[in-house]
C-alpha cells in the first residue's frame, strides 16, 4: 500500500496558501476565484459548451486539485446551469481530479473559511478520508467529484479503456512549470490526448513554450490568449476532430453500456439491488424491482445487526485496495442515505481480536502497511480491552470508522425512499427463464410476458439459475447468526468484536452472535448444532474471559441466510459474459499477445449485468459496486482504477487461465 503524503501549508501576507513542497502559491494572490473564472472557466468557453451539449453528462478533468477552488466554483456555476435550464438535456458534471499531496481536511476548511464555498467545503470535509492512492468518489447533487489520489503519472494510464474519448475539457493546473517539472511532461500531453473527446479543449494559466510544444506534438491545436492580471499571455486549445477512437490496451475485458436505454429491470431484494437502484434513479433510469418473497430484504440483506468494515488481507494488496475503497464510499453513500431514513447504527468501531497466534503474525504485517490510525491500528491487550469496554488477555487491531448498522431497516426503508423517487417494486415474482427477443429481455409470469431493455441480476446466490450465468463459478454459503440475549457483563460492550466470527454490541437487550460458514448450502432451516457451535467458538476464541459465561441460548433465536461468494474473495461487476462464444473467442489468446495480433472486444449478453459474490462484505462493498455499475451501464466516469476493475469483470476466472496459455473447458 503506498501510503499518502499530506500537503503542508503556510499563509503569505495577503492570506493565500502556499505549498511548502513546491514554493508556490495555490491560486493567484490577486484575485483567485476571479482567476480561475477567467483562466478556465471562460478560457473553455464552458457555458456556451454547456448551452451546446447535447448528451446528459459532461467531464471536466483537472490536473491539480490544490485547494479545491476550481472545482467548488465550476459546481456553483453547473448548479446555477441546472436552475437556469432545467429541461436542457445536460444533467450530470463530473468533475475529475488529480492529486498527489492533498490537503487535511482542517487545512481544506480553514482555505476556503471566508470564501463563497464554506459550505461546500464543509460537506466535502465531512467524508473526506483518503486513505490510499486511486479513486474517491464525493456527490454534490448532480455534481460528481471524481478525486485521484497519488502521482498523476500513476493515475492517467488507470483512467483505463473506458476513458478512451470521454473528457469533454481540461483545467490544466498545478504549481508552475519550473517549480513542478514532474507534472508537465510529454506523459502527461499524451494521456490528454488520447482521454480526450474530439472537439475537447484545454486551458491554462502559463504560457511557457516546453508546455506549448508539449501540447502540439501530442496532437492538440494551440492557441494564445491575454493573461490573467499581470500575466501577459496564457494557452488554451483543442483536440481535432479528425483523430479516430484508439484500440482498447485490453478488449478482452471490454464491457457494453446501456446509455441509449432507459427501462431497466433489477432481479433481487437485497443490499446489492438497493445501491444499483439508488445510482440509477440518481441518473434518470426507470428502474423495476422484482423480487421473490413476500418482503424485502428476506435473505442475507435480512439480518438485525451486520457489521461495517474493510477485509484486510496481508497477502492480496490488490484486493484490500478494493476493500477499502468501498469502506470510504460506503460511509459517505450511508451517511446521504441517513438523511431520509432512519436506520439502527452505531460506528463505534470494530475490534480484531488476535484470538492465535497466526492471526497476531497477520496483524501485525497488515499494520507494516502504514494505514492512518483512523482506518487500522494495532494495539496491546490494555489499549484493545478499553476500546472493547471488556478485558481480553491478547492485544489485536482497531478499526475506528467501523462499526454496525440493521441491514434489514437500511434496505427495506432505503426501498421505501425510492419508491417515492420512482422506483416500482415488484413482489412474490418469481423468474426463471430470461429470453432475449429483439431489443427486449422477456419472461413468462403467470401467463404474461414481462419486458425490459435492460436486465440487472443481483438475487445472490441464485444468479446461476439462469442459462446465461450459470458459468460463474458462483458457491453458497449458508450462515446462521444467533440472537442472544445480553448479559450484566455483555451489556458493556462497545463497539463489535470480530474473532473466528463475531458478536456486536447490545440492540435491543441482544447481540448478534455469528456465524455459522458452511460452503455449497442454501438450506434455510434452523440448525441447533450451528446454534451451539456459534457460542462455543465465541467461548474458545475468547478464553479465558469470564465475561463470555451465563449466555443463555435456549430461545433459538436466530438468522438464517445464504450468501454468495467467489474463490478469489472479491465480488462480481459489470456485463454477463457468453461463455461459449468468449472461450471461442480467445482459445488462442496467449499466442495472440505474444505475437501482438489484433484481439476481438469480448462478446457479452446484450444489456443484461450482474452484481454477485458478495459474499459477508456486502454492507461495505455494495454502495460502490452500484455506483461503478451504472456509471458503466449510463456510458459515464467509472470510480476505480482499471486494474481493480479488471479484478472485478465477471469474465476474470477462465481469462485468467486462457492468458497463461492454459484450456478452459
Amino acid at each position: 500500500m503506498a501510503k499518502l503524503t499530506f500537503a503542508a501549508l503556510t499563509f503569505n501576507p495577503t492570506q493565500t496558501p502556499i505549498s511548502t513542497a513546491f514554493d508556490d502559491i495555490y491560486f493567484s494572490t490577486q484575485d483567485g476565484l476571479a482567476e480561475t473564472h477567467y483562466v478556465f472557466f471562460e478560457g473553455n468557453q464552458l457555458w456556451q459548451k454547456w448551452q451546446a451539449h447535447t448528451q446528459a453528462h459532461f467531464v471536466i478533468a483537472e490536473t491539480g486539485f490544490g485547494t479545491g477552488l476550481n472545482f467548488f466554483a465550476v459546481a456553483t456555476e453547473f448548479e446555477r446551469f441546472l436552475a437556469e435550464q432545467p429541461q436542457h438535456p445536460l444533467k450530470r458534471l463530473y468533475f475529475i481530479s488529480f492529486e498527489k499531496f492533498p490537503l487535511t481536511a482542517e487545512d481544506l476548511q480553514s482555505v476556503h473559511a471566508t470564501t463563497p464555498f464554506a459550505k461546500k467545503a464543509k460537506n466535502l470535509t465531512a467524508c473526506w478520508h483518503p486513505h490510499q492512492k486511486g479513486c474517491q468518489r464525493y456527490h454534490f447533487g448532480a455534481v460528481y467529484l471524481d478525486l485521484w489520489f497519488g502521482d498523476m503519472a500513476e493515475n492517467l494510464p488507470q483512467l483505463g479503456d473506458s476513458y478512451h474519448n470521454s473528457i469533454h475539457c481540461w483545467f490544466l493546473d498545478g504549481f508552475s512549470p519550473d517549480k513542478n517539472p514532474e507534472m508537465w511532461n510529454d506523459q502527461l500531453y499524451q494521456q490528454m490526448f488520447r482521454l480526450s473527446q474530439n472537439g475537447a479543449s484545454f486551458a491554462t494559466f502559463t504560457a511557457a513554450s516546453a508546455v506549448r510544444k508539449g501540447l502540439q506534438q501530442a496532437g492538440f491545436q494551440v492557441f494564445k490568449r491575454k493573461g490573467f492580471g499581470k500575466k501577459r499571455e496564457m494557452l488554451w486549445g483543442e483536440k481535432p476532430y479528425q483523430h479516430e477512437m484508439p484500440c482498447p490496451q485490453f478488449p478482452y475485458y471490454q464491457q457494453g453500456n446501456s446509455a441509449a436505454y432507459q427501462d431497466i429491470a433489477i432481479i433481487g431484494g437485497g443490499v446489492a439491488s438497493l445501491f444499483a437502484a439508488l445510482a440509477l434513479l440518481e441518473r434518470g433510469k426507470k428502474v423495476t424491482l422484482y423480487c421473490k418473497d413476500t418482503e424485502l430484504a428476506q435473505n442475507a440483506s435480512g439480518n438485525r445487526q451486520g457489521a461495517i468494515y474493510p477485509q484486510f488481507s496481508d497477502d492480496d494488496e490488490r484486493n484490500v485496495r478494493f476493500y477499502v475503497h468501498s469502506f470510504d464510499y460506503a460511509l459517505q453513500r450511508l451517511a446521504l442515505l441517513s438523511q431520509e431514513i432512519e436506520i439502527e447504527q452505531d460506528l463505534s468501531g470494530v475490534a480484531l481480536y488476535a484470538y492465535n497466534d497466526k492471526t497476531s503474525k497477520k496483524l501485525a504485517k497488515i499494520a507494516e502497511d502504514g494505514w492512518g490510525e483512523d482506518l487500522f491500528q494495532l494495539l496491546n491487550a490494555q489499549a484493545l480491552s478499553e476500546k472493547i469496554g471488556l478485558p481480553v488477555p491478547n492485544g489485536g487491531a482497531f478499526i475506528a470508522q467501523g462499526g454496525w448498522l440493521s441491514p434489514q431497516q437500511l434496505v427495506q426503508q432505503g426501498f421505501q425512499a425510492l419508491a417515492k423517487k420512482g422506483l416500482k417494486i415488484v413482489l412474490n415474482h418469481t423468474i426463471q427463464d430470461l429470453q432475449h427477443h429483439g431489443e427486449k429481455w422477456q419472461w413468462q409470469h403467470q401467463g404474461q410476458t414481462i419486458s425490459h431493455e435492460v436486465v440487472i441480476l443481483a438475487n445472490g446466490h441464485t444468479i446461476t439459475d439462469f442459462s446465461q450465468t450459470e458459468g460463474i463459478p458462483l458457491y453458497p454459503v449458508r450462515g446462521q447468526v444467533s440472537h442472544i440475549p445480553t448479559t450484566e457483563a455483555l451489556s458493556q460492550l462497545k463497539c463489535v468484536l470480530c474473532f473466528d466470527g463475531y458478536i456486536t454490541p447490545m440492540a435491543n437487550h441482544s447481540h448478534c452472535l455469528g456465524a455459522s460458514h458452511i460452503r455449497d448450502d442454501a438450506s434455510l432451516d434452523f440448525s441447533v448444532e450451528e446454534h451451539q457451535q456459534n457460542l462455543a467458538k465465541f467461548q474458545q476464541n475468547l478464553t479465558p474471559c469470564q465475561w463470555t459465561a451465563g449466555i443463555d441460548l435456549s430461545a433459538n433465536s436466530a438468522k438464517v441466510g445464504v450468501r454468495s461468494a467467489l474463490r478469489d474473495r472479491v465480488p462480481m461487476v459489470g456485463s454477463v459474459p457468453n461463455f461459449t462464444q468468449q472461450k471461442a473467442q480467445y482459445r488462442n489468446l496467449y499466442n495472440q499477445l505474444r505475437r501482438k495480433e489484433a484481439v476481438e472486444s469480448a462478446c457479452y449478453y446484450p444489456h443484461l449485468y450482474l452484481i454477485a459474490g458478495l459474499g459477508s462484505r456486502g454492507l461495505t462493498t455494495a454502495p460502490l459496486l452500484g455506483e461503478v455499475l451504472a456509471s458503466q451501464m449510463c456510458g459515464e466516469p467509472i470510480p476505480l482504477r482499471q486494474d481493480i476493475l479488471h479484478a472485478l469483470s465477471p469474465n476474470r476466472t477462465w481469462l485468467r487461465h486462457l492468458l497463461k496459455g492454459r484450456t478452459v473447458e
